[in-house]
């Protein structure tokens, strides 16, 4: 009867325990230093999420991007970024369109960008975007500025223009010349 009782008590902690172990949404790694998941990205930037979109097992979401931090794959100023939604799969389908996210991307066989769980895909927060740039530097803007465009004057609006400019100096001249005819009269009579 002990024993029965010893084996039950046993056994019954492990049963206990395997019933009530949640199956794993995601198989759990080593956790990556941000460092890590640096290198391990071929596309670091930022954006706001615009839109999204499920077929299959894979969300896509566009994202209106902000800076770029490293890699080549964005040229414009919205990227595809994609992920697999199915639980086992540690895809990132519950990112939130209109909110900002710090985005850690690998480019597909088809140029496509993914993003997964252990990543380093997060919301943007300022200080998440601080350890990024302490690490990759300020990085680069979406979309170039726009250059730098020169304005020219016409040759008819020119004399106009010198005729304001001269005009103080003619003034200061022609008080200078007064002065000196003042001067030289006042030493004349004096002597």
């Amino acid at each position: 009867m002990i024993r029965r009782l010893l084996a039950v008590l046993l056994l019954a902690p492990a049963g206990v325990v395997a019933l009530a172990a949640p199956s794993q949404a995601c198989p759990a790694s080593a956790p990556l230093t941000l460092e890590q998941r640096t290198m391990g990205a071929d596309d670091v930037f930022t954006g706001v999420i615009s839109d999204k979109s499920v077929a299959g097992n894979t969300a896509t979401f566009t994202v209106d991007v902000d800076r770029i931090y490293k890699g080549e794959a964005i040229t414009d100023a919205q990227a595809a970024v994609t992920t697999d939604i199915r639980t086992r799969a540690c895809g990132l389908p519950d990112l939130v369109v209109g909110d900002p996210y710090v985005f850690f991307a690998t480019g597909g066989a088809d140029g496509a960008l993914t993003i997964a769980q252990g990543g380093g895909t997060a919301p943007a927060s300022d200080v998440y975007i601080g350890r990024v740039e302490k690490l990759l530097g300020d990085g680069r803007p979406a979309v170039a500025p726009e250059p730098a465009t020169a304005t020219f004057t016409t040759v008819a609006d020119a004399p106009a223009d010198m005729q304001r400019l001269a005009a103080p100096g003619a003034a200061l001249v022609i008080i200078g010349v007064l002065g000196l005819v003042f001067v030289a009269w006042r030493g004349r009579r004096r002597a």
